[in-house]
């Protein structure tokens, strides 16, 4: 009896012990795994374009809201011509930005002609630690 006992409680050790140790491996595993998605979201940029009045001037601001810096930032966009959407950026030779730390911010000034486009869309690109050429394409407001 007490060796099919010590069989038993043998068995049943070596069930809890491989239970645990895959337990650990998935654990394991899921850290790595977040630690890896950590280390690439360090090196990416995440930029947004908002558009807003000021006492009748309207402006586009561009702004870095991810970890690394934004680099050779460009702003592309037919809707901000004035032969396509009537809209001209005033101060576009500052266009390639050099670099847009996190949180960092630049401002373009916008002519708007008559008839212009209401809802203009523009590309983002910009290069940043993980990859280069990255772009965003957004629609802007102008209501």
């Amino acid at each position: 009896m007490a060796f099919i006992s010590a069989i038993f409680t043998g068995f049943m050790f070596y069930r809890y012990d491989k239970r645990l140790k895959e337990q650990e491996q998935k654990i394991n595993d899921f850290q790595l795994k977040e630690y890896a998605q950590k280390e690439i979201e360090s090196k990416k940029a995440s930029l947004r374009a908002e558009v807003f009045c000021i006492n009748g001037e309207w402006k586009v601001m561009i702004q870095n809201e991810g970890i690394a810096s934004a680099r050779n930032v460009r702003l592309l966009s037919p809707d901000l011509t004035p032969e396509e959407g009537r809209i001209k950026i005033m101060n576009e030779p500052i266009l390639p930005y050099p670099i847009l730390n996190r949180n960092d911010r630049v401002y373009l000034d916008l002519c708007l002609m008559e008839a212009h486009s209401i809802k203009p869309v523009v590309n983002l690109f910009w290069d940043d630690d993980y990859d280069s050429n990255r772009n965003l394409k957004q629609a802007l407001c102008l209501c």
